[in-house]
């Protein structure tokens, strides 16, 4: 019962169809007198069925407002549950919502937790962040100075120059895996050349490969409401040069090539920029201490209330109560990680 608006209104027609194909079978075998009380049962509930799924999305449809994506792109809109989204799991797709949760380091104690009907949390980020901050605020807990920066830990789907722009703004030092890095190295081992690998003249308006050859400016350009500028070098240049390989993510590209590099380059991955930063913060020993313990700090708390609470799937509809039973899990967790807390000290008193 997904869709969009366009995708909707074709399945009406379509069960439209349906309905009258099957309306005239039945008719006809009426009209030969093949119909026993048995086919007269089972054709009234198939078009019961018909009937329901047409009026359903007609109603739907009727007060429908389509959708929008981060790309300004219309999104499918469902007819039983609109706040919810697809969402890929272990078990394929599904229609559903997902959990959110921020934990402390030292007690996994959830500060913040909401249920979203969106197919990719990272969304969320700065929504989080404020609601962090105002959670801690009232539980009384002391902001972290100049000298104790906060620090987030989050999973490779938070990875975005938006997200990072947002920990910058609100003086909070990200850390977040590159979720392309695989990507970045061929089957050979080999790192493919990146953006970073570009040196970029500002004098000449060129970019400059790692062979040494230019990149001219072609043209100004725009995908998915995102402006850009593209790069591209000669064809020639590419196909005489010894490196190629590592510009390009397959064979198939590179056997089928007719046109030399192309760079497009936006407000989100030019020179400067968080993401980059945060790519070469990655690379460092640092980086890795602190992410290393990521794993210790939130997973324990899914797998809590998910195996130990039972929590496995949602199993109510509408963001608001789904929002509900997810929070309500948290503070179940909560209690008991205070009640540990106080059975230690009773214990060792």
């Amino acid at each position: 019962m997904s869709g969009t608006k366009e995708q909707l209104e074709k399945r009406v027609d379509v069960y439209k169809k349906m309905s009258e194909k099957h309306i005239a079978r039945h008719r006809n075998k009426d009209g030969q007198g093949e119909t026993d009380e048995e086919t007269k049962k089972r054709f009234e509930k198939r078009q019961k069925h018909l009937n329901r799924q047409i009026e359903k999305i007609s109603r739907f449809l009727e007060k429908m407002e389509p959708k929008k994506g981060r790309d300004g792109q219309e999104i499918k809109s469902n007819v039983t549950d609109n706040e919810s989204a697809l969402i890929h799991s272990s078990k394929g797709f599904v229609q559903g919502y997902i959990g959110i949760a921020v934990s402390d380091q030292k007690n996994q104690i959830i500060v913040n937790a909401q249920a979203a009907g969106t197919a990719n949390e990272g969304e969320h980020l700065p929504e989080m962040l404020d609601k962090n901050a105002e959670n801690l605020k009232e539980a009384g807990t002391e902001p972290a100075g100049e000298e104790k920066k906060q620090q987030i830990l989050g999973d490779a789907n938070y990875f975005s120059e938006d997200n990072f722009r947002a920990c910058d703004e609100r003086g909070i030092e990200a850390f977040i895996p590159d979720s392309q890095e695989k990507r970045r190295v061929g089957k050979d081992g080999q790192k493919r050349y990146e953006l970073d690998d570009f040196k970029y003249n500002e004098e000449g308006d060129y970019y400059e490969c790692p062979n040494g050859k230019k990149l001219a400016y072609k043209r100004e350009t725009e995908q998915k409401g995102v402006k850009g500028e593209v790069y591209q070098a000669s064809l020639t240049d590419c196909k005489a040069c010894p490196v190629f390989a590592k510009c390009s993510w397959s064979k198939k590209e590179q056997s089928k090539l007719n046109q030399g590099k192309t760079l497009r380059i936006t407000e989100k991955n030019g020179h400067g920029n968080f993401i980059r930063r945060m790519r070469e913060k990655q690379a460092t020993e640092e980086y890795k201490a602190v992410y290393a313990n990521r794993i210790q700090i939130v997973e324990p708390v899914f797998a809590n209330i998910r195996y130990c609470k039972g929590l496995n799937r949602f199993t109510l509809r509408g963001k608001k109560k789904v929002n509900g039973q997810w929070q309500l899990y948290c503070m179940v967790h909560n209690l008991g990680k205070c009640l540990n807390e106080l059975n230690i000290r009773r214990y060792s008193a």
